[in-house]
Parts: structure tokens; sequence; C-alpha cells
């Protein structure tokens, strides 16, 4: 099985609940997330931010916090994701075995950093 992806952070945070989090795993969506995410409000900003808690498993409230650097990366990944794009490619992993990825499961050390996309 492959290892699942996450989006680590460049400004860790401790959310409401008091969780420290460094990383953010990526959740595929499906189209049923979007029906709720539209029955949930009309407002496309409101929408996209239910989607982006959706594929990160956070709350509204905790991805209001998020540094406006990570929020960035995130929604990158949520507009590769509805592109049909590789995720992996984007968050920067190695295609080669072996190789040590941020991007990837739990890095060895917390502080490693996303390439600039785009």
């Amino acid at each position: 099985m492959a290892a699942s992806l996450s989006i680590p952070l460049k400004f860790p945070f401790t959310t409401a609940a008091g969780d420290r989090l460094t990383a953010l795993p990526v959740i595929r969506l499906k189209r049923k997330d979007i029906g709720k995410a539209q029955s949930y409000s009309k407002d496309e900003g409101v929408i996209e931010d239910f989607l982006l808690a959706k594929m990160t498993g956070m709350t509204i409230e905790d991805l209001n916090d998020l540094d406006i650097a990570d929020s960035k990366t995130v929604t990158e990944v949520f507009r590769g994701m509805a592109n049909g794009e590789d995720l992996a490619a984007l968050l920067g992993r190695s295609a080669a075995d072996g190789a040590k990825d941020a991007a990837l499961g739990d890095s060895e050390s917390g502080d490693a950093g996303i390439p600039a996309l785009g």
C-alpha cells in the first residue's frame, strides 16, 4: 500500500483542541463532498473552506488559523486534486524508492519545507 500524503506546515500551530499540527493529511475528496459543501452554503469561499477542511481533516476554525503561506499550499493541493494532478509530484515527492520526502508519512525532521509551487 502506498504511503499517504501529507502537507508539512511551514508554520506549525496549536489547534483549538490543543493539538500541535506540523503536517496535514491529504484526504481525497469525492463528488458527494461537493454536494455536502453546497448544502452547507451557497457562498463560494465558504464552500472552498468546507472542502479544504474535509481534505485535511481540520475544522473550519482551525483552517482559519493556518498561516497564509500554509493556506496557499493547501489551496494549491486542493486545486491540483480537482484538476487530476499527481499530488505526490505537486508536493515534491521523489519517485525514487527510499528517497526522503517531507510530503510523505512521518518525517524524521518536523521542520522540512516543501518546494515553492507555481
